[in-house]
């Protein structure tokens, strides 16, 4: 079965506009985020059509758990974004499992990103250079963020892994598409002494440095397969697929095409149900994600 969703978008002082060219100019303006595929309880996309049509997708999971397969978990544990950075999102950590259970009662939050595109200058934060929460803070009291953190170049098609406990940060001009665990906890650390709704924004550096790694592990630029799995593809005509075990979850970054003889289309975000048989038809380039 295939499951189709409608997307949830969210206004961030820091989105842009490039949303409304996959979506529709009815989005408005400055749009940061799409939550594609989320069965999170602080919000939940609607299923678009077939005969779920108008329930959230966390209560397909919650009541209908075969068409999952059964996944032995209480709550869905993937989530499914695009991100728009017209400017600099905040520099920020999350948590990791054993944290977020005990101090949240959330899962942790472990994400990857897929650069859909990127200005010529683009650049991206992952990781910092102190060595321990003392010397962090250190920087952190000096403002000394250039020297704290760790920035690279980035462009169309890079893929990187950010583990729990990273420090991280989406920069402006930046589109792409984001998986993790499903979690929204994010410990911001500084963000430019913006102002939203005339106040500055709440920072968390108290949990943000009980939560960072000070370990300064090397960027990771393949997917580790830890919570879920993820895998960029592309059809140029046709291929017979079986859906895994827990089902696939399917994001179309680029192109169109068909499933089952359902049109796909740029921005589309769908699940086939656990081990059914699907054909995809058509140019486009996907990601696939899986339940471990």
């Amino acid at each position: 079965m295939i499951i189709r969703l409608y997307p949830l978008f969210a206004r961030k002082i820091w989105g842009g506009n490039k949303l409304k060219e996959i979506y529709g100019d009815h989005l408005g303006e400055s749009i940061g985020e799409c939550w594609g595929l989320s069965a999170h309880k602080s919000q939940s996309n609607l299923i678009s059509g077939g005969p779920y049509q108008g329930m959230t997708f966390r209560e397909l999971y919650l009541n209908n758990r075969e068409l999952f397969g059964n996944y032995p978990a209480a709550e869905f544990p993937l989530l499914m974004k695009l991100i728009d950075a017209a400017k600099d999102l905040s520099i920020q950590v999350h948590p990791d499992e054993h944290y977020a259970a005990k101090k949240e009662n959330q899962h942790g939050k472990d994400e990857c990103w897929y650069i859909i595109d990127a200005a010529p200058d683009a650049r991206i934060i992952i990781g910092h250079n102190a060595k321990s929460s003392l010397e962090f803070k250190e920087y952190v009291g000096r403002n000394d963020y250039s020297g704290l953190l760790k920035v690279y170049p980035i462009k169309k098609g890079d893929y990187f892994y950010i583990p729990a406990g990273t420090i991280h940060a989406i920069c402006e001009n930046t589109l792409l598409f984001e998986v993790s665990q499903s979690s929204d906890i994010t410990y911001r650390i500084y963000d430019y002494d913006r102002l939203e709704n005339g106040r500055p924004r709440e920072m968390h550096l108290d949990k943000a440095l009980e939560v960072i790694d000070y370990d300064n592990k090397e960027l990771i630029r393949k997917h580790q397969d830890l919570f879920f799995k993820y895998r960029i593809k592309s059809i140029e005509r046709f291929k017979n697929v079986q859906a895994d075990r827990y089902g696939d979850y399917i994001h179309i970054l680029s192109g169109h095409g068909e499933i089952n003889g359902e049109t796909l289309k740029t921005g589309d975000f769908l699940m086939v149900s656990s081990s059914s048989d699907y054909r995809l038809e058509g140019e486009f380039t996907y990601a696939v994600c899986n339940l471990l």
